[in-house]
């Protein structure tokens, strides 16, 4: 299906619980939170319809360049979400498609295929385990979906991947059952028999599979699979690894994958084993793709990225533009500027990262992002609230300032000792006059945290531009004589302090 027949116009699902979420005693509140909503919609239009506009021409790279923009101002738009996996995977960016995906879940996004889309997708990367178990949500939320033979060989293939060797041999024999000729469900399911280490039932669906489709008698698997699992270990990883060497040397590849294959099944956790496997496998690319690339995330998952696996990889994959190792966009208009995000990733981390960044007052563009991931797995965290208001009050722009009090008002909801959020409302307060509600929320700050001298600062100068001199030179002497030294007190240099 074509991204432009799934897009409708985006609605404000952020925003919509946002005024739940933020609604207060004070009408004046709830008014202020329908104001900042509109502000964000209306901001959005041009961008939603270039988003249409974009579509229609198949041209993910303006695609998703808008819907970055949307998903900043409305992170929880399941139906942004989806549409941007549905992008970054047409550009082979596919970790940062399925983090869409599961955050398009999340966040209550409904769509029949939603699940089965990720599977596919897990599969297309090589991603075994996740695959699986999207498979079988899928077919949890689809159950009519699980009597299709189709879906059920992909399912088994899935199932080989993770593997779930005994899923395996369930759903290829469905397959098996449900139709004639299947070469492909026949070899598989052998394989899986014969991890299984059931090599009478392997040799017959492997005989079978020959019978109905001559040319898999030349496949690697079918070749080794005796030879492997009668394998008796005498060897050492380093013996295993001499031969391997030599026969690379030789460019006899087959011999060492096969050297390779037996000396993981000795030794699986051997990193340079199954980096001489993955080296001898990338010879024959095109014949083993899906071997490979489920080969290649096991090594990730063990071992870590490598940048010059990586590469070689990536040089491979281009001519399929099916996905990208290293994260590297097949449209070169993608500019993709934005940090991997990672799968599975804490709340707490999040809230971690976000404040190393506030800290150094940058990337406030990636706190925002970093928060809305947060709260899309938790809604009601004040934390990520409080952060989030923290970088757009620092962008110190009309409508980041809005938003940001919008923030600061759900983090209290949500938190009410929270002095930060309370200095965030109060400040936004004082720049838009409203100085009687911004003395209530500094003065709260003082109650919850008498010390916070940057907030008595700020309450020196509301008390001025409110034309109450004596109470703020008796604010800024009391400053002067308990933290002397402040670096803060540099922003009241210039007052006409009636000293005491």
């Amino acid at each position: 299906m074509k991204l432009k027949y799934i897009f409708i116009q985006l609605v404000c699902l952020w925003c919509i619980a946002g005024e739940n979420n933020a609604q207060s005693p004070q009408l004046s509140n709830i008014e202020y939170v329908r104001s900042v909503n509109t502000q964000i919609q209306r901001y959005l239009t041009p961008y939603k319809q270039a988003l249409n506009n974009s579509m229609d021409k198949n041209d993910y790279a303006a695609a998703l360049t808008n819907l970055n923009h949307i998903l900043l101002f409305e992170p929880n738009n399941g139906q942004a979400l989806y549409l941007r996996a549905r992008a970054f995977e047409n550009v082979g960016l596919y970790e940062r498609s399925i983090f869409d995906f599961d955050n398009a879940q999340r966040v209550g996004y409904k769509d029949p295929q939603l699940y089965y889309f990720l599977a596919k997708l897990e599969m297309k990367a090589g991603l075994g385990e996740e695959s699986f178990q999207s498979f079988n949500n899928f077919f949890r939320d689809q159950p009519s979906q699980f009597s299709k033979k189709e879906l059920r060989y992909e399912s088994g293939i899935a199932a080989k991947m993770a593997k779930e060797y005994k899923a395996c041999v369930e759903d290829l024999s469905f397959v098996i059952n449900e139709g004639r000729g299947e070469a492909d469900a026949y070899f598989n399911r052998a394989i899986c028999f014969s991890e299984l280490n059931i090599l009478k039932e392997a040799k017959l669906d492997f005989r079978e599979a020959v019978r109905l489709k001559p040319q898999l008698k030349n496949h690697w698997y079918y070749i080794t699979y005796d030879r492997i699992y009668k394998n008796n270990c005498k060897q050492t990883e380093q013996q295993f690894l001499a031969i391997i060497n030599k026969e690379m040397s030789k460019k006899e590849y087959f011999d060492a994958f096969i050297d390779a294959q037996l000396g993981l099944k000795c030794y699986p956790d051997s990193k340079i084993l199954m980096a001489k496997q993955l080296e001898a496998m990338l010879t024959q690319f095109d014949l083993y793709y899906d071997e490979i690339i489920v080969f290649y995330q096991d090594y990730i998952k063990k071992h870590g990225a490598d940048t010059e696996m990586q590469q070689k990889m990536d040089q491979l994959l281009l001519p399929k533009k099916q996905i990208s190792v290293s994260d590297r966009p097949y449209d070169k208009n993608y500019p993709n500027e934005t940090a991997m995000p990672v799968r599975n990733r804490k709340v707490a981390e999040y809230i971690k990262l976000s404040e190393e960044k506030i800290f150094q007052k940058k990337d406030l563009l990636l706190v925002v992002v970093y928060c809305n991931n947060a709260l899309r797995i938790d809604p009601k965290n004040a934390d990520a609230y409080q952060l989030r208001a923290k970088a757009f009050v620092q962008m110190n722009k009309p409508l980041e300032n809005s938003i940001a009090w919008r923030d600061a008002n759900s983090a209290i909801f949500y938190k009410p000792d929270l002095t930060a959020a309370y200095a965030i409302r109060g400040e936004i307060y004082m720049q838009e006059e409203k100085n009687d509600l911004a003395l209530a929320d500094l003065n709260k700050v003082i109650e919850l945290k008498k010390d916070n001298y940057v907030v008595k600062i700020m309450l020196v100068k509301l008390y001025d531009k409110m034309g109450n001199k004596e109470q703020a030179d008796s604010l800024h002497n009391t400053i002067i004589k308990d933290a002397p030294h402040l670096e803060e007190l540099k922003a009241l240099a210039n007052r006409n302090l009636q000293v005491n």
